[in-house]
């Protein structure tokens, strides 16, 4: 689509802020007039680039109604930064910006409510500064309390109100009265899982009305089901701009989910460049991989290395949906191999578990000295495309008890990757639509039974 029919235009847009320079350490110095006179005529009083912070550099794209995207990036990448400037918040240093309609945000928890008032009269105020007529806020307002779950405190002042009560009111405001452009920022975090799950859906619905949202968040799984297109912010660039599985699958590749809330978190010791970013590979040392902690149990290094192979015995790390994969795992002193158990968990970068495949599954012990090799074959990987990571468990198992005491635990072993080449047709193929592809369908059975 052309620019002009584009709702959102960002154009090398740039912001910096200017940094109090600071002779010794640990001191706090407030800045100078010459300081400040830097950010604002930088030739005239001589400013450095050390002088100033850029948390936006030469940023652009272009969104069209309709569109729902998603900004992923680190804390400081300037996600909050680039929000602020599109509703108008703060100036951009360099670069321009076009809106076309009217602009809702919701970037903090509070923003635009006055605590005096109660919650009925600040969904005046608020559609008042979204520059709505006060007789389509009227028509709105049951639908507003209502989504928002407040029926019983609508006329209760909001400096009484939680903070998932402001983030039910504020939303339902942003969402029902309907602006041309939504800018939402990590607030919906505070809202319970309910509550969450129905903002999604209106998400979801506010795009058929032609709304276009910008929606910045953490969880990847968000990102995932409820916008069309993403873009990944690092130190202020843009660095990515596609679909949101590639997307996810990219920052994925920069960074770690945390396993148990799933939310994208920086990892300091993976250097942000193409060298250091993950990728797949047929072998990996698991000496220095990151161990998960087991609950009152001490880890031992009992994984040693693992191998990927096709089922001929190849070694690779990119298969094709469908295709066998051989987990080869080398171990050593392991301390009851009489009653040792070995586990594969294929997971995506949602960190959901696509493949499960334990030894205990065959309700047969493996036969296995204190050190050696085991290996595991699955003989069709029915998944889809997607960068995968394999986690690798072993430890005892108790029959009697039924209970297994993991002893070693490597969360991100390696990585493979799978593409579906044509296994499957038609939509619906990547990784976060479901976990298995399954293509053989069939009337024949039912026009006979009919």
């Amino acid at each position: 689509m052309s620019t002009e029919s584009a709702v959102i235009s960002v154009s090398k847009l740039s912001k910096r802020y200017l940094v109090p320079q600071k002779t010794v350490p640990n001191e706090v110095r407030t800045p100078s007039v010459l300081q400040r006179s830097k950010e604002f005529f930088p030739t005239l009083f001589g400013a450095s680039e050390s002088d100033y912070f850029w948390a936006l550099r030469d940023v652009s794209f272009e969104l069209h109604r309709g569109e729902v995207l998603g900004i992923l990036g680190e804390n400081g990448s300037g996600k909050s930064t680039l929000l602020k400037i599109l509703s108008g918040i703060t100036p951009p240093t360099a670069g321009e910006v076009k809106l076309r309609g009217r602009v809702g945000s919701l970037l903090e928890v509070g923003t635009g409510f006055h605590p005096d008032l109660t919650g009925r009269e600040n969904v005046f105020l608020n559609g008042g500064l979204l520059g709505i007529p006060k007789f389509l806020i009227e028509e709105s307002l049951s639908d507003i309390i209502k989504f928002a779950e407040l029926e019983e405190f609508v006329d209760v002042p909001v400096k009484r109100y939680s903070s998932g009560m402001y983030v039910r009111l504020a939303f339902s405001v942003a969402a029902l009265l309907r602006p041309d452009i939504l800018i939402l920022d990590e607030v919906l975090a505070v809202g319970d899982a309910r509550f969450r799950a129905k903002t999604q859906r209106k998400i979801s619905e506010a795009t058929n009305f032609g709304q276009t949202i910008l929606f910045v968040s953490h969880n990847a799984r968000s990102i995932a089901q409820v916008c069309t297109r993403a873009v990944i912010l690092h130190k202020g660039q843009l660095v990515f701009d596609g679909k949101p599985p590639d997307a996810i699958d990219e920052y994925h590749s920069r960074s770690y989910l945390d396993e148990e809330t799933g939310l994208i978190r920086e990892t300091s010791a993976l250097k942000k460049n193409s060298r250091d970013r993950l990728k797949p590979s047929a072998f990996a040392d698991l000496a220095h991989k990151a161990r998960v902690e087991s609950s009152g149990q001490a880890m031992v290094p009992i994984l040693e290395s693992v191998s990927i192979h096709k089922l001929n015995g190849e070694p690779c790390a990119q298969f094709v949906t469908g295709e066998g994969v051989v987990v080869r795992i080398k171990f050593s002193h392991h301390p009851h191999p009489e009653r040792a158990y070995f586990s594969v968990l294929v997971q995506n970068s949602l960190q959901d578990r696509m493949v499960t495949a334990h030894s205990t599954h065959s309700g047969e012990r493996l036969s296995i000295d204190e050190s050696g090799w085991v290996e595991c074959v699955i003989p069709s990987i029915l998944i889809g495309d997607g960068l995968y990571s394999l986690m690798l468990d072993t430890g005892t198992y108790d029959s009697q008890l039924n209970q297994m005491i993991s002893l070693d635990c490597v969360a991100a072993a390696c990585h493979i990757r799978v593409r579906t080449n044509g296994y499957v047709k038609g939509v619906g193929l990547d990784e976060h639509k479901g976990s298995a592809h399954i293509s053989h369908w069939s009337t024949a059975k039912l026009e006979r039974i009919g």
